[in-house]
């Protein structure tokens, strides 16, 4: 049995604040910045308008500067690449120090590396190319349910929960918490949902549903009107609630406060206040809307505590699966404990079998290639061909689930394939001629095989290109910038506030011929540099995702190149974005970076240095296994970083 979670009433537990940490040692940051920093940022340099000459305590500059300090540090861009490097030790020492005197001084603190879009911040090396450390773990953490998870036990509610739009990996652990507007909308809820289950009357001395209810049989115990429930009908129906929506039993504690307020209640207000008051409270307890993750037992020699059973079947629940309950994890519930990750991999590989590929599977790809926005996208429908981004979006989900259920070289198979499904809208006959069909192209379901010198996998799907294009013209930044977040590992740095990014209008212009504008100011090119010349390659499409030779009636100039990823195998020009995509297609580095991606969508965190581990046995076992999405998130799921919670690392 799960520990029982305390404070077991909701509203407390808004109240209530859990913080695991440590004060960072104390150390002298002048040494530091001597050794990293003064060669430019001394008093006669003073480059950027920053001097830490003489800075030697954390009186002598100011919180913002000392947050901004930080900041660059913790995030790579300080120092230069072209500089000597702080070791990780040291970084994290003088890191950790600034950030604990801040909070010392009442200053908020932002952890950066905790946020999904800086993952990339986390040197790619130091988790694929160096020996990793032993015993990997994630912080003991309280995370907030998803809201289709939370629909799906409430689906008459109105829905409390959202996600923060414009993230990589939606659904993140550190993002949310459950505020005081959620909280209210929570409880009329779950007021709804037990007067709604709990609508009875009496008839010939028997409790019956109202008529037109949806009263529950099990309740009927607790409603009669005129008869008391005896101890074995109260605790019976409590069990029940429980389990509907914590999985577990009460505990004797909970049990007996539930029944001391339901007798309470009964004086006071009736039988039928009270047994609402009694059914309501599994509903407000803070594990019905947070995952808890805490470990149990004494913390081993690494710092750490693993998952008791019930917190891995809950977290394993939580992670692949929307619906309350899922029968394997009920069998498991009451199966040989888990305590090896060869018992826990097993568990998952069972949770994948289905007819079909697993929803949260799919819903990764979805987040991974980010195509579904195409539909928002505001597109004049083309005076030749009918514009259907609905439609292309539908395409792309059916080919990622075939092929993700066909489970073989998953990752190249998406980036490579020649085929695709075309949607069948008898509204729209002309559709097919978005990818380049004839004109008298008959449809027909099923995988349609298209051109391998104009297409190539996900990348050159009509719903790709879309999304990642702007409303009147192609993107090649936010495409590029795709592929080097997605398959390189890259950083892009946030646009500066006081930059003007707009692309000048000149139709008499190639998309290309405009973009220089880019390429000739320094200060845009440092940041443009890795980004433009891979989302070049994909002029071969125009932003209706469309395979075009000319653009202005002059042949389309699609070269591109990868630039500067210290990587021989990618680094490099291209001619066209066929031979880009199978560059990349075939690389390591890609691989390793989809793996990073799994990662997070499948912890909801960012993955840390000390992960390594978890990273390379999950690249070995998707490698080994020809490809395998079911044995990559195994492997993901089984791992010390899943399994382990440390109150620090």
């Amino acid at each position: 049995m799960t520990r029982p979670l305390k404070p077991w009433h909701f509203f407390t537990a808004l109240g209530v604040a859990i913080c695991f940490g440590a004060h960072a040692a104390e150390i002298a940051p002048g040494p530091f910045f001597d050794r990293y920093c003064v060669d430019c940022h001394d008093k006669a340099e003073k480059k950027g308008g920053v001097s830490v000459e003489g800075i030697t305590t954390f009186k002598a500059a100011t919180p913002e500067a000392w947050a901004s300090v930080r900041e660059q540090i913790l995030l790579g861009q300080m120092p230069p690449k072209k500089k000597m490097q702080p070791g990780a030790e040291e970084k994290k020492q003088i890191t950790e120090w600034i950030a604990a005197s801040l909070r010392a001084e009442g200053h908020h603190v932002v952890n950066w590396l905790d946020l999904p879009n800086y993952a990339n911040r986390v040197p790619h090396e130091a988790l694929f190319r160096s020996p990793p450390h032993p015993a990997p773990a994630t912080v003991v953490r309280i995370w907030r349910k998803r809201p289709a998870a939370y629909v799906a036990k409430n689906p008459s509610g109105i829905q409390p929960f959202s996600m923060l739009p414009g993230q990589q990996i939606s659904d993140f652990s550190t993002l949310y918490a459950v505020d005081e507007p959620s909280a209210e909308i929570v409880l009329r809820n779950a007021q709804q949902l037990i007067d709604a289950s709990t609508r009875t009357e009496l008839r010939d001395g028997k409790v019956v549903a109202t008529k037109g209810a949806n009263a529950q049989g099990v309740f009927f115990p607790l409603l009669h009107p005129e008869k008391a429930p005896t101890p074995e009908e109260f605790r019976q129906v409590l069990n029940w609630q429980f389990h509907q929506v914590l999985q577990r039993a009460p505990t004797d504690e909970e049990f007996t406060r539930i029944r001391k307020l339901h007798d309470g209640v009964n004086a006071a207000h009736g039988r039928l206040q009270a047994a609402r008051a009694a059914l309501i409270i599994p509903l407000l307890m803070p594990e019905s809307l947070y995952r808890f993750e805490l470990g149990a037992g004494p913390l081993d020699a690494h710092g750490r505590r693993r998952l008791t059973k019930p917190e891995i079947l809950s977290a394993l629940h939580h992670t692949l699966f929307t619906a309350p309950s899922h029968p394997v994890i009920d069998a498991a519930r009451r199966g040989d404990e888990l305590a090896t990750p060869e018992a826990v991999s097993a568990l998952v590989m069972s949770l994948l079998d289905g007819k079909r590929p697993n929803a949260r599977v799919l819903e990764f790809f979805d987040e991974y290639f980010d195509y579904r926005k195409a539909t928002g996208v505001f597109k004049e429908p083309p005076a030749n061909a009918d514009f259907n981004a609905g439609g292309f979006v539908r395409d792309t989900q059916r080919l990622i689930e075939t092929l993700v259920g066909d489970d073989r070289e998953v990752l190249r198979r998406l980036l490579t394939t020649t085929q695709t499904y075309i949607s069948d809208d008898s509204d729209l006959p002309r559709g097919h001629r978005s990818y380049n069909l004839p004109p008298d192209w008959k449809w027909r379901d099923g995988l349609i095989d298209l051109p391998a010198d104009e297409r190539a996998g996900i990348l050159t799907q009509p719903a790709w290109l879309v999304a990642h294009s702007g409303n009147f013209d192609n993107d090649p930044v936010r495409r590029g910038k795709w592929i080097l977040d997605h398959l390189l590992g890259g950083v892009v740095t946030d646009i500066p506030i006081s930059v003007c990014a707009v692309v000048p209008e000149d139709r008499q212009k190639t998309l290309r011929e405009r973009f220089e504008v880019i390429r000739n100011k320094a200060y845009c090119w440092q940041c443009h540099y890795q980004m433009n010349p891979l989302g070049m390659a994909f002029e071969s499409y125009d932003h209706f995702g469309r395979y075009r030779l000319l653009e202005l009636d002059r042949p389309v100039n699609a070269t591109g190149a990868v630039v500067d990823i210290g990587d021989k195998t990618v680094d490099g020009e291209v001619s066209h974005p066929i031979e880009l995509i199978h560059r990349l297609a075939k690389s390591k580095r890609s691989q390793e970076m989809f793996v990073r991606y799994a990662f997070r969508f499948f912890l909801g965190r960012n993955e840390a240095v000390r992960d390594a581990k978890t990273l390379q046995e999950a690249d070995r076992a998707y490698e080994k296994s020809g490809g395998s999405m079911k044995a990559l998130v195994a492997s993901l799921l089984s791992s010390d970083s899943f399994l382990y919670r440390a109150p620090e690392l």
